[in-house]
C-alpha cells in the first residue's frame, strides 16, 4: 500500500500562515487582523491563502481544532474506566492535559489572553466537554452531571488561563496537586449519580 505523499510546499505554506496567523493575533489582536494582514507576514499572496483556507475564521476554526483536538487523548475516558478511576488516572490526564498545553503554548496563550478570540475559552469549555462525555454515553442528560460538568470544566479553563498568564507563579505540579484534590471528590460524587 503506498501512502500518499504530501507536497512539502503545502506544509510549509500551512505553516507559514499558522505562525503568521497566531504572530499577528498577539500584536494586533483577532479582530484587527485582515488575510492580506497574515499574508504578508507570511510572504505569500492573497491567492495562496485561499488555495488552503476559505477565510479568517475558517483558519481559526481548523487551528482550534487541530490544537484542542490533541486534548482529546488526555481527557476522553471510557465508560469501562469510570467507574474504576482513581486519583492517579485524574492525575495522569492532568499532567497530560497539560504537556500538551505547554508544547502548544504559543497558540494557547495566544487565543487565551486578551487579544486573542473572544470565544475560545467557550470553545475549549464545551469541546473538553465533549470528550469527556463521549466515554459517559446516555448519562450526560442527567442534571446534577450537567451542572457539574460545566462547574469542572469552566474551573479548569480559569485555571489554566491563569497558568498561561503567569507560568512562572502558577507551578503545573502544584496546580495538578491541587485540582486532583478538588475534583477527584466531585468526579466521585458524580459517577455515583449515574
Amino acid at each position: 500500500m503506498v501512502k500518499d505523499k504530501v507536497d512539502l510546499r503545502i506544509v510549509k505554506t500551512r505553516k507559514a500562515i499558522k505562525e503568521s496567523f497566531l504572530k499577528l493575533v498577539q500584536t494586533k489582536g483577532y479582530e484587527r487582523i485582515t488575510i492580506q494582514d497574515i499574508a504578508d507576514e507570511a510572504m505569500i499572496n492573497r491567492n495562496t491563502f485561499y488555495l488552503h483556507y476559505v477565510d479568517k475564521p475558517d483558519l481559526m476554526e481548523k487551528l482550534s481544532k487541530e490544537n484542542v483536538e490533541k486534548l482529546n487523548v488526555c481527557i476522553s475516558l471510557e465508560v469501562n474506566n469510570i467507574h474504576e478511576a482513581g486519583k492517579e488516572m485524574l492525575i495522569s490526564a492532568l499532567n497530560k492535559m497539560f504537556d500538551v498545553i505547554e508544547a502548544n503554548m504559543v497558540f494557547f496563550k495566544t487565543m487565551l489572553t486578551q487579544n486573542g478570540q473572544p470565544s475560545f475559552s467557550t470553545y475549549l469549555k464545551e469541546a473538553l466537554k465533549t470528550f469527556i462525555l463521549s466515554g459517559i454515553g446516555k448519562y450526560h442528560n442527567n442534571l446534577k452531571m450537567t451542572v457539574g460538568l460545566e462547574y469542572m470544566v469552566a474551573g479548569l479553563v480559569g485555571v489554566i488561563c491563569l497558568w498561561i498568564i503567569d507560568p512562572e507563579q502558577y507551578q503545573v505540579e502544584e496546580i495538578i496537586e491541587q485540582l486532583s484534590e478538588i475534583h477527584f471528590k466531585n468526579v466521585l460524587d458524580l459517577i455515583k449519580n449515574i
